[in-house]
Parts: structure tokens; C-alpha cells; sequence
């Protein structure tokens, strides 16, 4: 077995959590609101409400920016583990050029990834309606102060693993993606975060297209 293969069992399998967590949280939410709704065209408002609470369902008010969040941190998952794969050639990326520094880098992000899927969603809401505009913003501290430390570390991961050059446009939009993404942090300004998201949605299917489909074309 080669170093690479050693080490990255455990990078891997918090990743893999990382996504079961997220999809977990997001179809529960999904499929609740589909429940209420469904319950609420059928009876009265007093017999609606008895039965959401007897089958565990509640209304569920959906927000683009929060759902455009979950969508580009599903994806990246995804982009990660399979950008993760030129690793396994000691040609790329020699068994030497492993340490504990590089180790760690290379974990930082399944760890950061899984805190981050752990708050995106709201996970204990049974009985209870759930406004996602109003979760977003009042955790957008904790879920985009870890993202924009995700980030970081991915820019880290270009430079050290895949030899990424300063004035490359994935350097280059990184660091526009943490500047945007620093005042979003510090402000609950929904202009600001409905601007920052959509800027972010943009560049994020942009970069699929150019990087990972048309590139393999």
C-alpha cells in the first residue's frame, strides 16, 4: 500500500460522513414541508396542525441564499475527492513530500467540511416550523466564518499539493472568493449576502464547467 492510500482512509471517511450528514439534514427538511403541505390541502388548520405533530412533519420555508450555500458545499465534497486522485501518483506527488505538516493540511479540509455540514442545516426541529432565511442569518457568522477557513485551506492545498501558480486564475479567484466573502461574514446585510451568494454561484458553476467538464471533453 502506498502512503497516499494510507493516509487518505481517514480524510475520506469524514468526508463521505460530511456529505451523509448534509444530504441526511436536507432531505429530512425536504420531506417534512412535503408532509405538512400535503396534510395542510387535505384538512382544516386544527386537524393539520394535530397531525404535523403526530407524524413529526412541520412547514418549511426554503431561502435561494441558504440553499445556493448547501449546493456549492455539497459540490465541493464532491470536487474535492475527485480532484484528490492525481495524489496517487508518486510521480506527481512523491511519498517523500509527506509529513505531519502536509498530512494535517490535507485533513484540515474533511474536518472543516464536516463542522461546516453540521451547521448548515438545522438538524432539531421536530414539531416545529423552520424559516431558512432566518437560520441563515443567524448563524451566517459560524457557517461562513467556516467557509471562509475552508477556503483558505483550499488555497493552501493548491500551492502544496497540486503546485498551483500565484497568478493562475483558481489562485486568483480564491482570493477574490475570500475577500467577498470576509464582509459577509462580519455584516447581516441580506443585500450584501443575496449579492456575495450569487456572485459565488456564478464563479462556482464556472469553474465546474471550464476546470471539470469541458476541461475533460
Amino acid at each position: 500500500m502506498e502512503r497516499f492510500e494510507h493516509l487518505a482512509m481517514v480524510a475520506f471517511l469524514i468526508l463521505g460522513l460530511a456529505m451523509v450528514r448534509l444530504m441526511t439534514n436536507m432531505t429530512s427538511l425536504i420531506a417534512k414541508d412535503s408532509i405538512a403541505e400535503e396534510i395542510e390541502k387535505k384538512y382544516d388548520e386544527k386537524t393539520a396542525s394535530e397531525l404535523e405533530k403526530k407524524y413529526d412533519c412541520e412547514n418549511v420555508e426554503f431561502y435561494w441564499v441558504h440553499t445556493c450555500m448547501c449546493f456549492i458545499t455539497f459540490f465541493t465534497i464532491i470536487l474535492f475527492w475527485w480532484t484528490c486522485y492525481p495524489l496517487n501518483d508518486l510521480r506527481y506527488f512523491p511519498d517523500g513530500n509527506w509529513n505531519l505538516f502536509t498530512y494535517l493540511l490535507f485533513l484540515a479540509v474533511p474536518f472543516l467540511m464536516f463542522m461546516l455540514c453540521e451547521v448548515i442545516a438545522p438538524q432539531d426541529h421536530s414539531g416545529a416550523n423552520v424559516n431558512l432565511k432566518e437560520y441563515y442569518y443567524r448563524f451566517h457568522r459560524v457557517i461562513l466564518g467556516l467557509a471562509w477557513v475552508l477556503q483558505l485551506c483550499l488555497l493552501a492545498n493548491l500551492f502544496v499539493f497540486y503546485k498551483g501558480d500565484l497568478y493562475s486564475l483558481k489562485v486568483i479567484g480564491r482570493v477574490i472568493m475570500l475577500c467577498v466573502m470576509t464582509p459577509m461574514v462580519l455584516s447581516d446585510n441580506r443585500r450584501l449576502h443575496e449579492f456575495g451568494m450569487g456572485f459565488f454561484f456564478i464563479g462556482f458553476i464556472y469553474t465546474i464547467l471550464k476546470y471539470h467538464v469541458f476541461a475533460a471533453v
